[in-house]
């Protein structure tokens, strides 16, 4: 589960830094640097890895509590180890689908992403109660 959760956060740390690399090809590095008070309308692609980023932002919360709470409370079966697999492909094949424009994948890999979590969270259930 450590694996997964390191993966996950290379992912994060990937798609940080891809809005960076785009906005210093429009606009060049001192600007980049600067305040970018006066920046131009973002390119298509600076504008999809904003997006793609604050999608998995929005997620990647959900997955850290379930992931962490499997390791506490030593639910790392099979099941927890699938949910955690898959919202790591789900969100790598999200980000690929989301700079690309490739409809309808990118929404088909998000809610893989969220069925990934799922199945994280099925294993924990029984601890609501114990």
């Amino acid at each position: 589960m450590l694996l997964i959760i390191f993966l996950v956060l290379l992912l994060l740390l990937a798609q940080v830094a891809l809005p960076g690399r785009y906005l210093t090809a429009q606009v060049g590095n001192e600007a980049q640097m600067g305040p970018r008070d006066d920046l131009p309308e973002p390119s298509r692609e600076l504008a999809r890895s904003r997006r793609a980023l604050g999608n998995l932002q929005e997620t990647l919360p959900i997955f850290l509590v379930l992931a962490v709470l499997s390791i506490v409370l030593g639910e790392q079966g099979w099941l927890s180890l699938a949910g955690a697999a898959l919202y790591f492909v789900a969100r790598v094949a999200h980000a690929y689908c989301y700079m690309k424009g490739l409809v309808p994948w990118r929404s088909l890999s998000f809610l893989a992403s969220l069925l990934g979590n799922v199945l994280l969270a099925v294993p924990l259930l029984p601890h609501i109660w114990s």
